[in-house]
């Protein structure tokens, strides 16, 4: 008797990968002898070098606004929503035919530390953009992407994220 798939009840214990069957034929055998790192597209959203985020634009504009690692005093900097707005634009938004938000973007914001050091110390409930509020959510979402403690920038403003979370549930 056939083993037909998705019938019955769910097994949460048991993840299952793929239930579909697996053709050998598929790939072609000159792909599957080279490295990933070889491939067309192999790698290139999911891994980033330090070369690559050192020469980041995305890398300067947090050296010059929120790194504090970076040699440059940016403590008398000001909050500018005009510089959130700018990078969820451009860096963020799903837009022009992409299906997904541009991987390697967030990896370097999350590597800046945006999210610690200038999207949550400047958040307002009262003023926040959209922008600024989608901004948090992606980078809360990379962090639990990269398995990194998510909530932590979190405990040292518990009133804040309480207005935080009651926009999304009001």
């Amino acid at each position: 008797m056939p083993k037909v798939y998705g019938t019955g009840t769910y097994d949460f214990r048991r993840h299952r990968v793929a239930e579909y069957p697996y053709e050998l034929g598929l790939v072609a055998p000159s792909a599957a002898a080279e490295p990933p790192e070889k491939r067309p597209a192999g790698g290139l959203a999911s891994s980033i070098t330090l070369v690559e985020i050192q020469r980041d634009r995305l890398t300067k504009i947090a050296a010059e606004n929120w790194l504090k690692t970076s040699g440059v005093d940016t403590s008398g900097r000001k909050f500018e929503s005009e510089l959130v707005k700018r990078i969820y634009d451009t860096e963020l938004l799903v837009s022009g035919g992409r299906k997904t938000v541009p991987l390697q973007r967030v990896m370097i914001l999350e590597v800046s530390q945006y999210l610690e050091n200038y999207l949550w110390p400047n958040f307002d409930a009262e003023t926040a953009t959209l922008e600024h509020v989608m901004s948090m959510i992606l980078m809360v979402n990379e962090k639990f992407r990269e398995n990194v403690a998510a909530w932590i920038c979190f405990h040292n403003r518990k009133e804040a994220f309480r207005e935080f979370c009651r926009g999304f549930f009001a």
